[in-house]
């Protein structure tokens, strides 16, 4: 799980809770898995771009509740994806956020 403070505080509203379970009612499926044709039960909702990426509080909602954004999966697709993703351990973090303090600098700075 992210260790960014709005996500942590975004993941834990009720309107969370809610868009998740309509996700998992939706697609009571993996999504991975039944692309590769296995029937598997999606328990985990994943958002695509992740929340973290956004620079704004605005930004990290719109991302967090768009279902466009969202898939649902299993367990094992989900680390997997986040695996390939590069967004695990303390190296992963470390490059996010120096990537967004580049962006944030050239955006106000410039080159």
């Amino acid at each position: 799980m992210s260790k960014d403070k709005d996500y942590q505080r975004l993941i834990h509203k009720n309107r969370w809770r809610v868009l998740r379970r309509k996700v998992l009612s939706e697609h009571p499926l993996c999504e991975c898995c039944q692309a590769e044709g296995y029937i598997t039960a999606a328990c985990q909702v994943h958002h695509r771009v992740p929340v973290e990426t956004a620079v704004t509080f605005a930004g990290k909602q719109r991302l967090m509740y768009d279902p466009s954004n969202l898939m649902a999966l299993c367990h094992s697709c989900h680390v997997r994806i986040h695996t390939e993703m590069g967004r695990c351990g303390k190296e992963a973090h470390k490059k996010r956020t120096d990537e967004q303090v580049a962006g944030i600098i050239s955006k106000f700075f410039g080159d």
